[in-house]
C-alpha cells in the first residue's frame, strides 16, 4: 500500500509524502460512517451515539458523520445497524514538508509604502523593481498582462455579489489587501480543536503537532491564496485579479499540521451549502492509493462532496500539484463504483515525481497509480502553472538547464501535466526555471520571478527560516504588511479562480452554472501562449536538457518525455478579456 499525502501546492524545495491511514498517521483515531441513501441526519447521529463515538463533524449533505469512537470495536458496532454502508478511518494528509535548499527566502527590510491615497492598479502592480533589481518585463505583477486581466479591468473589477470560498490554512483578515475584501459572515474555522481537546486532552493534542487552533492564517499560504484571487484596489501594495469580488475563508489546514480529509472535506460541503458561493478555490494537492481500501473510500468522499457542490452551481477549482508527474484522465473502479474523469497518476516512468539528489528514501517519489485529490477529482477543474523565466542565467548554471531560461509561459518545471489537465495559468518560478539543487544562489534577482501576493507577517513563511526557504518564499513588509512571492500550482489556481470570478461579475447568467463557466474560460483560453507552442505550430517543440530538439510537444527536463500541448496546457492559458466579452 502506498501512503496518502497532501501538499500545499506552493512548490517547497522537495516533494516530501507525509501521513497515513493507519493509526499513527490519524493519532486521534477519527472515523467516517457513511449511510444508505434517505438515512435522516437524526438518524445518522443517533446510531453512531448509540455505538458510542463522538461525532465531530456533520457531513449529512453527503451521507456520513465524522466521529471519534469511545472504544475499541467500534466499527463492527456500527457495522451491524442496516443504515450503515461503510466505516474508516480518516487519513491524516499532512502538509509538505520537503528539505530546505539553503538559501531560503529571508526579510527583506521594511519598505516606505509610498504617499497616501488611492490609485489603480496599486503600486507594486507596475512597479519595474524590487530592492534595486528591476523585473526586465518591467511589470512585478507580471502574470496578470499574461492573463490579460488589465484589458478585462476596463469591463469590470469584480462584483460584490460573486464570492470565492478559500479552503486553506485560513486568511489574515486585517491584512490591508483583505479586510475590505474578506466577508467576515462566511466561513469559520474547520479544525474541531475544541472536540478532540475535550476528548484527548491539551497535552496529547499539542504533542499531536495540532497547535493552530485559532481562526486567522499562522502560515501564510492562505492569506496569500485570497489576496491573489481578490486583494484590495486601496492604493497600497498589490492587488488581486478580480478586486471586486468577495472572499470567505475556510480554514481546513493547520500550520505546520496539515489536516485530515475529513475537514476539507467538511469545509467544502461549507461553502457550497452557503447561498452566495459561487467558486471554490483549493490550492492543495494530494495522492490516495485506491487498492487500499480506506484510502478509496476517502477518495469517495471527496468525490461525493465535489458532487455535491456542482449540484448546488458551485465551480471548484484545484492545484495540478508540483512534482512533475503526469496526471492522465481515466476511468476507473474506486471503492466499487465505476468513475469516469478520474486523475490518476500514469504508471509509468512519468509517475515518479522528480527526485532531490541524495534522496534517502525514492520510494516516496514513487506515485505511480496514485489517484490525485482534489484536483483529479471528476468535475474540477484541475490548473497547471506556467513560468516567466525571462532573465539571463548566470554563468555558474550548469548548461542543460540554461536552454530554458527565457522561454516565457512555458510550463513550469515543477508542473504536473497530463491529459487532465483543464486550463493553465501562471505560478511563476523564481529559480530561473530550473531545479533548486541545480541552481546558482539566485533569488528574486534572477530570471525566474514568482507571483506576488499578501502574506501574514506572523504567519510561518515569514517568521520561520525552514518554512521560508520550502516555499521559496521572499517575505518583506511593507508599512508593517506582509508581502512575499511565492510559486507553484497554488498561485496558479487562485489566478484562474480570480479570472473565473471576472467572468461572473460579467456574465452573470453563467452564476449556478460551473459547465458552462468553465467552457466559456475554455474557449477563451489563449493557444497561443509565447513560447510558439500553439497545437498547430510548426515550431512545436522546445529543446531538452541536452540541447537536442524535441519530438513534438514540450520535452522540459528529459527528451524522452514529450508533453504536447494540451497535456501542458490544458485548454490553455486563462485569458481574462476574451473571457468576459
Amino acid at each position: 500500500m502506498k501512503r496518502p499525502s497532501l501538499l500545499l501546492a506552493t512548490f517547497a524545495a522537495a516533494l516530501a509524502i507525509t501521513g497515513s491511514a493507519s493509526a499513527a498517521g490519524n493519532p486521534f483515531g477519527v472515523t467516517v460512517v457513511r449511510f444508505t441513501p434517505g438515512t435522516s441526519p437524526a438518524q445518522m447521529r443517533q446510531v453512531v451515539t448509540a455505538a458510542g463515538a463522538k461525532v465531530v463533524a456533520d457531513l449529512s449533505p453527503i451521507g456520513a458523520m465524522v466521529v471519534v469512537p469511545g472504544s475499541a470495536g467500534f466499527d463492527a458496532r456500527v457495522g451491524r445497524n442496516a443504515a450503515v454502508t461503510t466505516a474508516f478511518e480518516d487519513a491524516l494528509l499532512g502538509d509538505s514538508r520537503g528539505q530546505p535548499d539553503g538559501r531560503g527566502g529571508g526579510q527583506a527590510p521594511d519598505q516606505n509604502p509610498g504617499p497616501p491615497g488611492k490609485s489603480f492598479p496599486d503600486p507594486l502592480h507596475d512597479a519595474s523593481s524590487f530592492l534595486g533589481v528591476t523585473n526586465p518585463e518591467g511589470v512585478l505583477q507580471w502574470e496578470d498582462n499574461r492573463m490579460d486581466v488589465p484589458a478585462a479591468w476596463a469591463k469590470t473589477r469584480g462584483d460584490r455579489n460573486v464570492v470565492v470560498a478559500v479552503l486553506d490554512t485560513g486568511v489574515d483578515t486585517d491584512h490591508r489587501e483583505l479586510h475590505e475584501t474578506v466577508d467576515r459572515t462566511l466561513g469559520g474555522n474547520f479544525i474541531p480543536c475544541a472536540d478532540l481537546r475535550a476528548l484527548f486532552g491539551l497535552g496529547f493534542i499539542d504533542r499531536s503537532g495540532l497547535k493552530d487552533c485559532q481562526n486567522g492564517d499562522f502560515e501564510g499560504h492562505g492569506t496569500w491564496v485570497a489576496s491573489r484571487i481578490a486583494g484590495a484596489a486601496n492604493g497600497f501594495g498589490s492587488n488581486g485579479v478580480a478586486p471586486g469580488v468577495r472572499v470567505a475563508s475556510y480554514k481546513v489546514l493547520a500550520a505546520g499540521l496539515g489536516g485530515l480529509a475529513s475537514w476539507m472535506i467538511n469545509g467544502l460541503v461549507a461553502a457550497c451549502s452557503t447561498p452566495g458561493v459561487d467558486i471554490v478555490n483549493m490550492s492543495i494537492e494530494g495522492y490516495l492509493d485506491p487498492t487500499d481500501p480506506a484510502s478509496a473510500q476517502v477518495y469517495l468522499l471527496f468525490h461525493d462532496a465535489v458532487s455535491y457542490c456542482r449540484d448546488h452551481g458551485v465551480a471548484v477549482f484545484a492545484a495540478a500539484g508540483n512534482e512533475h508527474v503526469r496526471i492522465d484522465r481515466v476511468d476507473l473502479n474506486v471503492g466499487g463504483r465505476e468513475l469516469s474523469g478520474v486523475g490518476q497518476v500514469t504508471d509509468g516512468s512519468q509517475g515518479f515525481a522528480s527526485v532531490t539528489p541524495g534522496s534517502p528514501s525514492l520510494s516516496d517519489y514513487d506515485l505511480r497509480g496514485l489517484l490525485e485529490v482534489p484536483a483529479g477529482l471528476p468535475g474540477v477543474t484541475m490548473v497547471s502553472a506556467t513560468a516567466n523565466a525571462i532573465g539571463a542565467a548566470p554563468a555558474n548554471v550548469p548548461l542543460r538547464w540554461r536552454a530554458h531560461v527565457g522561454a516565457r509561459d512555458q510550463l513550469a518545471y515543477y508542473s504536473n501535466y497530463g491529459s487532465r489537465i483543464d486550463l493553465a495559468a501562471p505560478g511563476g518560478a523564481r529559480r530561473y526555471e530550473v531545479p533548486f539543487w541545480d541552481g546558482g544562489a539566485g533569488d528574486v534577482t534572477y530570471g525566474g520571478w514568482g507571483s506576488l501576493g499578501a502574506l501574514a507577517p506572523q504567519g510561518l513563511i515569514c517568521t520561520d527560516p525552514v518554512t521560508s526557504a520550502l516555499f521559496n518564499a521572499a517575505c518583506f513588509k511593507l508599512g508593517g504588511q506582509g508581502f512575499g512571492w511565492l510559486q507553484g500550482t497554488s498561485m496558479a489556481t487562485p489566478n484562474a479562480a480570480g479570472v473565473a470570478a471576472l467572468v461572473l461579475s460579467a456574465h452573470r447568467d453563467l452564476r449556478g452554472h460551473p459547465d458552462a463557466l468553465v467552457a466559456r474560460l475554455k474557449g477563451t483560453a489563449n493557444q497561443s501562449v509565447v513560447n510558439y507552442m500553439g497545437p498547430n505550430d510548426p515550431s512545436n517543440f522546445a529543446p531538452s536538457v541536452f540541447g537536442d530538439a524535441c519530438p513534438t510537444g514540450y520535452c522540459h527536463l528529459d527528451q524522452s518525455h514529450p508533453i504536447s500541448f494540451g497535456d501542458a496546457y490544458g485548454a490553455g492559458l486563462v485569458d481574462a478579456d476574451a473571457a468576459v466579452r
